[in-house]
C-alpha cells in the first residue's frame, strides 16, 4: 500500500510550514478525501500518488493563496471602496471623501504589477476598455455625476470576473506575501509579463508529477532535506528560499569542493512554495509555531482552519506584533494540555517586516519556565490588565508595556529594568501616578517569578511605606512630598537600581530616625529575605502613594 503514495517527514520548520501550507491547500480541494488521498500518521503525512498525478495543483495553489489572503490585499480594499461609493454617490456631504476614495482607486490601479496582469489575460476577460478608463487621469478628476456612477457600476462588474479577481489578488499576493519567503517562478523579473500559472506550473508541477513518475533507483544525488535520490538535472537548488542560502550557481565555494550539493527533490521544492500557507500571518508579522511533536499539532496551531488563527481567537487591536500571538498561543493551546507540554520545548520563528520593508527570520523558545509562569494565575490577570492599556510615552519613545513584559519573559531577563524605567519617570513627571500602579503589577509579577507566595506580605511593605509617607507629609507640613523629596527618591531608585540595599535601608532608616518613628519589620526582611528587592520596591512604591489604594482589595484578606 505504501508503493501507492509519497512519505513526508516532519523535519525543521521550513519543512514543516511547507506540510501544514500542504494539509491547508488538501483542505480547501474538496475531492481530497482524509484517509484516502491523504493519511496523516503521526510525524509522518503519506499523499497519494494518483491524486498528485491527477490533480490540478497550479489551480489549487491559487485558490488557496486567494482564500487566505484576499482580506489583505489591495483588491479587496477597491472593492470596499466601490461598493461604499455606490451606496454614497449622492451624498453631498461626503463629497472630498467620495473624491479621495476615486483617487485611490484609479491609482492603485494603475500600479505597474496589475497594468501587467491585465495585459496577460485582455484577451480572455470582458469589457477591459473599463480599466484603461478607470485607470486614466481623467477618470479622478471627473465631476461627481451619474457617468461616474455607471463607470463604478461598471468596473465592480469586471474586477469580479473570475480571471481578474484572480489575476489581480495573485500579483498583490506575491510582491505582499509570497515574495517574503522566495523568489522563483513568477517572481522573477524576466517571468514579470507571463502567465502566472503558466510559470508556477513549468518551475513546481510539471517537475513534481515527472518526479512522481519516475524510476529514481539510478539516481546518485539525495535531496537536501529529506533524502530522496535525485539527479543533477531533477534536483532545485534550495537558494530560491530567501535568507537560506546564496545564489549557489554563481558563489560556488571550496567548501563543497565546488560541486553544489544543496537541492531539494520536486516534491520538497512544492512544499517549500507552500511556506507562505503555512505561517500565521498576524499584522505584519509571519508567525510558526513549530510544535512537532506530531502534524496535527502543527496543523491545529498554524494552519489557516486552527486554533491559533486570527478568525478563530478574539484579538485586541492595540496589540501589534508576534508578542501578543505568542501569549495567546499558550493560554490556549499549551495551557490546557499542561501534562504534554511541560517538559517539550516550542520552537516560534517570525519572519518580521521591519519598517524599510527588509525581512529577517527571529527565533525563540516556549519551554517550561515559560509555561510555568504563565500557569500563576496573579500573573495572567496582570498581563490581562496590560492588554487593556494602550502605549504609554516616556520621553520621545512609545513603549508597549505587555510586549516588553512578554519579551522579556522570552528572553529569560527579569522585569527591574521596567520598574526602573516607570519610577524614574513618575519621579520626573510627579502627576502621572498610574506610572507607579502598572509598576506595582510588573512588581506582583516579578515577585511571582521569583518564588514569593506571601502577597498579603507585599502589600504590608507597601502599606508601611505609606504609613512613611503620611508622617513625612503631615511633619514637614509639605502640600507636595513627591516634590520635596525628589531627591531621596531619586537616591532611593538609583540604590535599587543597581540592588545596593545597604544604601536604600540607610536612607530610610535615617528617614524613620528623623520622625522619631519604630522602624517596621519590613526594614529588616529587604536584607533578610530572599526576595529582598522585591520588598525593597514594595516599600519604595508605597513611599510614592500612588499604588497603596490599588492593593487595599487585600486589605480584607490580611487576617485570613
Amino acid at each position: 500500500m505504501r508503493d501507492e503514495y509519497i512519505s513526508i517527514l516532519t523535519n525543521d520548520f521550513l519543512k514543516n510550514a511547507g506540510i501544514v501550507g500542504m494539509l491547508t491547500l488538501l483542505e480547501d480541494d474538496r475531492t481530497a478525501v482524509n484517509g484516502q488521498h491523504y493519511i496523516i500518521n503521526n510525524n509522518e503525512l503519506l499523499i497519494e500518488k494518483e491524486y498528485l498525478l491527477n490533480a490540478d495543483l497550479t489551480q489549487l495553489y491559487f485558490n488557496s493563496m486567494i482564500k487566505r489572503f484576499y482580506k489583505n490585499t489591495i483588491i479587496y480594499s477597491i472593492n470596499c471602496k466601490i461598493d461604499n461609493l455606490l451606496n454614497n454617490i449622492d451624498n453631498i456631504n461626503l463629497e472630498n471623501d467620495i473624491k479621495n476614495d476615486i483617487t485611490f482607486i484609479s491609482d492603485k490601479l494603475a500600479a505597474a504589477s496589475f497594468k501587467t496582469g491585465i495585459d496577460t489575460i485582455k484577451d480572455k476577460i470582458d469589457n477591459v476598455q473599463i480599466y484603461y478608463d478607470v485607470t486614466n487621469k481623467i477618470f479622478k478628476n471627473q465631476p461627481i455625476s451619474n457617468e461616474l456612477y455607471v463607470q463604478l457600476r461598471e468596473l465592480k462588474e469586471f474586477l469580479y470576473q473570475p480571471l481578474v479577481k484572480e489575476t489581480l489578488c495573485f500579483k498583490n499576493i506575491i510582491y505582499n506575501y509570497i515574495n517574503k519567503f522566495w523568489e522563483k517562478s513568477f517572481l522573477l523579473r524576466n517571468n514579470a509579463k507571463k502567465d502566472m500559472k503558466e510559470c508556477f506550473n513549468n518551475d513546481f508541477i510539471i517537475p513534481l508529477k515527472e518526479y512522481i513518475k519516475s524510476d529514481t533507483s539510478n539516481m546518485k544525488e539525495q535531496c537536501i532535506d529529506c533524502g530522496n535520490s535525485i539527479n543533477s538535472k531533477i534536483g532545485v537548488s534550495i537558494s530560491f528560499m530567501n535568507d537560506f542560502a546564496d545564489d549557489l550557481s554563481r558563489k560556488k565555494s571550496a567548501l563543497y569542493n565546488y560541486n553544489v550539493d544543496m537541492n531539494l527533490c520536486p516534491i520538497c521544492a512544492f512544499l517549500y512554495a507552500l511556506i507562505p500557507l503555512g505561517f500565521v500571518k498576524y499584522n505584519n508579522d509571519f508567525l510558526f509555531f513549530n510544535d512537532n511533536h506530531s502534524i496535527e499539532n502543527l496543523y491545529r496551531a498554524n494552519s489557516f482552519y486552527g486554533k491559533n488563527n486570527i478568525d478563530e481567537v478574539k484579538e485586541i487591536e492595540k496589540l501589534e506584533g508576534k508578542y501578543y500571538k505568542i501569549y495567546q498561543y499558550i493560554e490556549h493551546l499549551v495551557l490546557y494540555d499542561k501534562k504534554n507540554y511541560n517538559y517539550r520545548n516550542v520552537q516560534v520563528i517570525t519572519r518580521k517586516i521591519l519598517g524599510n520593508d527588509k525581512v529577517k527570520y527571529e527565533f525563540d523558545i516556549l519551554d517550561k519556565y515559560l509555561i510555568d509562569i504563565l500557569n500563576k494565575e496573579l500573573v495572567r490577570e496582570n498581563l490581562k490588565y496590560f492588554t487593556t492599556i494602550n502605549v504609554i510615552k516616556i520621553d520621545e519613545e512609545y513603549i508597549n508595556l505587555f510586549k516588553e513584559i512578554i519579551k522579556r519573559f522570552l528572553d529569560k531577563r527579569n522585569l527591574y529594568d521596567l520598574l526602573y524605567l516607570l519610577i524614574k519617570h513618575n519621579l520626573v513627571n510627579s502627576n502621572e501616578n498610574w506610572l507607579s500602579i502598572y509598576a506595582r503589577k510588573i512588581l506582583d509579577i516579578q515577585y511571582q517569578i521569583n518564588g514569593g507566595d506571601n502577597m498579603k506580605y507585599l502589600y504590608h511593605v507597601t502599606k508601611d511605606g505609606y504609613a512613611l509617607r503620611k508622617t513625612l507629609s503631615h511633619s514637614k507640613k509639605v502640600d507636595n512630598i513627591d516634590e520635596n523629596y525628589k531627591g531621596t527618591f531619586y537616591q532611593l531608585t538609583n540604590a535599587l537600581r543597581v540592588d545596593n540595599r545597604i544604601k536604600f535601608l540607610d536612607i530610610i532608616i535615617r528617614l524613620y530616625t528623623t520622625l522619631d518613628m519604630s522602624i517596621p519589620q519590613s526594614i529588616a526582611s529587604i536584607m533578610c529575605d530572599e526576595n529582598g528587592k522585591d520588598i525593597a520596591y514594595a516599600f519604595l512604591l508605597g513611599l510614592k502613594g500612588a499604588c497603596y489604594d490599588s492593593d487595599k482589595k487585600q486589605e480584607g484578606n490580611e487576617d485570613e
